[in-house]
């Protein structure tokens, strides 16, 4: 599988990069973060970083928090 990326593209972002995509502060954010109403983050090397993609979904689907996102994906 091929995946076509421009090298100017990210697909992880910070949370700083996260909250601008989502029209948020940097605050608001990690607020989200913690109380479950964001999607996951991932940890790399000490870095905690947001999937793209993941975003693009979440706001698409009208922001679910952590819980119904899984019990949307166990149906």
């Amino acid at each position: 599988m091929k995946i076509d990326i421009a090298p100017d593209q990210k697909i992880l972002v910070d949370a700083s990069a996260a909250a601008a995509l989502c029209g948020v502060s940097r605050s608001t954010w990690l607020s989200w973060d913690s109380t479950g109403h964001c999607p996951r983050a991932i940890r790399l090397g000490g870095r905690v970083l947001w999937a793209v993609e993941a975003l693009k979904v979440w706001a698409l689907t009208g922001c679910p928090n952590r819980e119904m996102q899984m019990q949307e994906a166990s149906q």
